[in-house]
């Protein structure tokens, strides 16, 4: 069982448009809930909880620590609002569990070892499923799911879920025959020939318009650019 990291938090009494103000101070306005459990607005120091995410992951289970409780609660991240949809968090939902109830949840795939088609023959190891969704109590959620891929000896061989080292309590929600890893061979190019395959170079003829000429469109020209 993985160690869980504590989060520190106090009840939260500003509420609405006025969490802005606890933003401006470095203090993430925060809700945790649960099966038959009241809602209740908290608040907790932003840097601790991104020095938190960072060190076990947004989908490890933290213990909550709220001021004036006794005990300490077992939650997980159930949304993350962040500035500008990609910035530091700006607000989040916890979700308390009951740790005498399996949930749903996904965690990490970690690859071990090395495939022989990589280190002997110069492939490419890829890994094509890096989350995988399980079910098990919450105590007995696991950081990652590992797998060896020692065995891929050869460009046609492949791992699959159904190869995957689970933990035992873990319960795999997914279909056993799905591809996780394999190696891409690498690829063989001929020296003084480039990708497209040709190697000359053509002059045009006296008169026709030169490429970037004015009313000619760039390629880039209009594109819109993928935030």
């Amino acid at each position: 069982m993985p160690d869980r990291l504590t989060l520190s938090a106090t009840n939260r009494t500003v509420l609405g448009k006025k969490v802005k103000h606890l933003r401006r101070e470095g203090v993430l306005p925060a809700n945790v809930y649960g099966r038959g459990v009241e809602s209740t607005a908290i608040q907790l120091d932003g840097r601790d909880f991104r020095r938190a995410v960072r060190q076990a992951g947004i989908r490890s289970m933290f213990e909550l620590a709220i001021d004036g409780e006794q005990e300490s609660r077992h939650v997980l991240v159930r949304a993350l609002d962040r500035e500008g949809g990609t910035g530091d968090p700006i607000h989040v939902d916890f979700y308390q569990v009951d740790l005498n109830r399996p949930i749903q949840t996904t965690t990490a795939i970690r690859l071990t070892g090395v495939a022989p088609a990589v280190m002997d023959l110069g492939g490419t190891l890829l890994q094509n499923l890096e989350t995988i969704a399980i079910r098990c109590l919450p105590l007995d959620i696991p950081d990652a799911i590992e797998l060896d891929v020692s065995s891929l000896e050869t460009f046609e061989l492949s791992l699959n879920v159904g190869d995957l080292d689970v933990p035992e309590g873990v319960e795999v929600l997914v279909a056993s025959d799905i591809g996780v890893a394999t190696v891409d061979a690498p690829r063989l190019t001929i020296e003084g020939e480039d990708e497209g395959g040709e190697d000359e170079e053509f002059e045009g003829e006296e008169g026709e318009g030169e490429e970037g000429e004015e009313g000619a469109e760039s390629p880039a020209e209009g594109a819109d650019a993928e935030a």
